[in-house]
């Protein structure tokens, strides 16, 4: 039984047109959804607006050369608070790529500490920011607020289907931490795909019972 719910799964990773699973249109609506009140948000709180805060942290933040040696695709998601009074605190990187760009996104972050405006209600306080690293070209279903695209490296970066493709091939041949391996590269991409957090725990619970 689990070998068949395996492949449905797979099936549904590999060829989503056939099964619904990971439909795009559902991503980009969420993706939509998520970005517009990522941009309400910033509009309330952020001196200048959302595009105020864009156009700062583009201004700080780009790829470095080692980034786009490796052909970083993340979506970085910037977390953080601001109370009413306009104290920041909580900085979290999920998904830190690294390279060098953490270094740089905390630059930023110390650079708006006197750019918020007062609020008279806690709901507003609580910030979500992804922030997509892209190379150009690069075929992935992650999806972000800012998007931060840099030029290929000079040779073609893998997309989405190769690192689905090969955790199936790395299934079959045994080689379960490999495969979660390559889910967790899917996940830095897409944080907010559950379909890759059902496989990474399809995976480990795989990986468990073989050991």
């Amino acid at each position: 039984m689990k070998s068949i719910i395996w492949f449905v799964l797979v099936l549904g990773l590999l060829f989503p047109f056939a099964s619904g699973a990971q439909d795009t249109t559902l991503n980009d609506n969420l993706a939509i959804s998520r970005n517009r009140g990522v941009k309400q948000l910033l509009d309330l709180r952020f001196r200048g607006g959302s595009g105020e805060f864009e156009r700062m942290l583009i201004s700080k933040v780009a790829y470095t050369p080692e980034a786009r040696k490796n052909c970083l695709n993340n979506v970085v998601i910037l977390s953080f608070s601001v109370d009413c009074n306009n104290n920041l605190s909580e900085l979290k990187l999920r998904n830190a790529p690294y390279f060098g760009i953490n270094e740089q996104l905390t630059v930023f972050y110390e650079s708006i500490v006197d750019q918020w405006n007062t609020c008279n209600d806690e709901r507003y306080t609580r910030f979500e920011i992804p922030v997509q690293f892209l190379i150009e070209g690069t075929k992935t279903s992650g999806r972000g607020f800012i998007v931060i695209e840099e030029k290929n490296p000079g040779y073609k970066c893998k997309s989405d289907q190769y690192y689905l493709e090969n955790i199936e091939k790395h299934r079959k041949k045994g080689r379960l931490k490999k495969a979660l391996e390559m889910t967790d590269i899917l996940i830095k991409r897409d944080p907010y795909n559950q379909d890759y957090f059902e496989l990474k725990k399809s995976l480990f619970d795989q990986n468990t019972e073989s050991e």
